[in-house]
Parts: C-alpha cells; sequence; structure tokens
C-alpha cells in the first residue's frame, strides 16, 4: 500500500518508510493539491484535516485522530488492517522514500567516514539522493523506536550484519 500524508501528519511519513512502506509528504501548497496527488498516484491519503476537497469519489482518505507520530503509526495500521514485514524494516530512504541498494564497500570508499569504511561490510545507496546508509549505532536507535511503535514486534538478529536492505546508518558524510 503506497501512502501520501499533509503537513498534518508529516512525521508520520519518515515511520511509515522505517517500517517499509512507500509514503511520499506534501508538504507544501492546499489540501486540495494533496488530494489530487494523493488520487493521481493511487495513495492513500493520511490527515489529520477533516476539510478534504472533493476530488473525485475515488480518493481514498485515512482521517487520524492521533497527534503523535507513533500513536499515528498504530492507528493506520490498525485502521488498514496492515501487519509490516520485518523483512522491509529499513528498505526505504527517510528522505527520498526510494528504495535503498545494496552496493559494494568499494562503492562508498571516500563517502562515508574512515572509521565506518574499515569496520563495516555492509551498506545500501539510496538512488535519488546518493545517501549511504550502514547498519550502526543509528540503526540500533531506530529498532529502539520500531519496538515503542510497535510493542511485541521482535528484531531479527542476523538483521544487524546482513548485507541486503536494511542497512541503515546515518546520511552521507555524517558520522556514527
Amino acid at each position: 500500500m503506497k501512502f501520501l500524508a499533509d503537513r498534518t501528519t508529516g512525521k508520520l511519513a519518515k515511520k511509515l518508510r522505517a517500517l517499509g512502506f512507500d509514503a511520499a509528504y506534501w508538504g507544501g501548497g492546499p489540501g486540495e493539491e494533496a488530494a489530487r496527488a494523493a488520487l493521481t498516484e493511487g495513495r492513500m491519503f493520511l490527515t489529520r484535516s477533516r476539510r478534504i476537497p472533493a476530488v473525485g469519489k475515488d480518493l481514498q482518505v485515512t482521517f487520524l485522530e492521533a497527534n503523535d507520530p507513533r500513536e499515528q503509526v498504530r492507528e493506520v495500521l490498525q485502521k488498514l488492517h496492515l501487519r509490516p514485514s520485518d523483512e522491509l524494516y529499513f528498505s526505504r530512504c527517510l528522505l527520498c522514500n526510494e528504495e535503498l541498494h545494496p552496493v559494494t564497500k568499494g562503492e562508498v570508499e571516500g563517502r562515508v567516514p574512515d572509521f565506518i569504511y574499515r569496520n563495516c561490510d555492509s551498506f545500501c545507496l539510496c538512488p535519488r539522493c546518493r545517501r549511504v546508509y550502514w547498519p550502526g549505532t543509528h540503526m540500533d536507535k531506530m529498532k529502539e523506536e520500531v519496538g515503542r511503535v510497535l510493542p511485541g514486534r521482535g528484531w531479527p538478529p542476523a538483521r544487524r550484519e546482513s548485507a541486503g536492505k536494511g542497512s541503515y546508518g546515518r546520511k552521507e558524510g555524517g558520522k556514527e
């Protein structure tokens, strides 16, 4: 399922991306434009606003009550009867929403801090913004966040060492 979050649910988009969902963010312009974009792109429109202009009978809208982004995630999953797939966690760029692609260590040489390059063998790249991701302390913090959002959801221990999708760290040039 693909989503479009408006300004009233902006932080929700990033959290849904961390769970592996395709979640676009509409940060500007009137709500009517956001609703039209959601309809055109075949996305579920996520909003807290009750003033949604009529843009077509096929627009799918989920109205959220919660103000806290963690609660909004729970609300979306519950209302739409969704269960995130562990295999898709951390498989999308948090900024661009693009699917991350595994890359070789050699492809990121000079693009990540030296310490990270020496001590990490698993890297992913966003094809749009070119940010490099790797498993590290940032991923550990995000896993804790997932645990707070989805209580009782275990985390596969082997995931941290995985060379495939799901490797997450700081943005390119950032410090671990």
